[in-house]
């Protein structure tokens, strides 16, 4: 009885999230304001710049959206298996990748992460990018180790839920995110990690949140890269020297090695 209320939750949430990401990827909806000066993209270039030489590796990406990152990962040498929960994501990822020259590097499947269809040990590498917060961790991060070989490692970027202002800002805008998703909370999590050999984490976004408050002014976002460049780099000064600053941060990249 309890399995089949199981399998009915998780039934209700994957179709939320397809329903919604459909939305987002096939009529562009669900994209704050800010989200035009692209916030996260220097976090994702290190979290890519973490990957190093992926040449004869397979790598999981968890959640393909646009394909951009199957892309960047396949231009990178690796070997790419792929998956989203939103059809529209897969189409999308479809036509990157053939328009780029590299279908035959990657495959690409509708599916959602708490089942996933690869047999044990079958990847060097996993990566993903604000995906984890949409899932049922406890299943998730199962089946992420179940795949993984030894001594595989996984990357994800993924916001955080202990800063309150950003959470205010989160209640006031229930049209941009899905129900069940919620921000990771580093604590809580883990216990869920503890399977895995190493666990780190690098934190973003302290005082470089105020950066994005130029996304709402006008003609804010010309000075944005700049402004944003800097507090960056003030916050990593910040937090190499005052970590417990990390639970103000916006973004962290988890580093799980198995």
């Amino acid at each position: 009885m309890q399995d089949d209320r199981l399998r009915k939750d998780l039934a209700s949430r994957h179709e939320a999230e397809s329903e919604f990401h459909d939305r987002k990827y096939g009529r562009g909806e669900g994209f704050p304001r800010h989200y035009a000066v692209h916030p996260t993209y220097p976090i994702y270039l290190r979290m890519l710049k973490m990957t190093g030489n992926l040449a004869g590796k397979q790598v999981l990406e968890y959640g393909c959206g646009d394909g951009g990152i199957t892309r960047d990962l396949a231009q990178n040498g690796a070997m790419v298996s792929t998956f989203d929960i939103s059809a529209e994501a897969v189409n999308k990822t479809h036509q990157m990748l053939a328009s780029a020259g590299l279908a035959d590097r990657c495959r690409i499947a509708q599916m959602g992460a708490e089942r996933l269809d690869y047999p044990d040990e079958s990847f060097d590498m996993a990566v993903g990018f604000a995906i984890l917060h949409h899932l049922d961790l406890k299943l998730a991060i199962t089946e992420l180790y179940r795949v993984l070989r030894p001594g595989g490692v996984a990357y994800f970027a993924e916001p955080l839920g202990t800063n309150p202002l950003i959470n205010l800002y989160r209640r006031l805008t229930p049209q941009y995110r899905t129900e069940d998703e919620e921000p990771l909370n580093l604590k809580a999590l883990a216990p869920l990690l503890s399977r895995f050999r190493k666990v780190e984490h690098s934190d973003y976004y302290v005082t470089a949140l105020a950066a994005i408050a130029l996304a709402y002014l006008p003609f804010g976002s010309r000075f944005y890269p700049s402004v944003n460049r800097q507090l960056m780099k003030l916050d990593d000064g910040l937090l190499r020297w005052f970590p417990g600053l990390g639970w103000l941060a916006w973004y962290t990249i988890l580093t799980l090695r198995k």
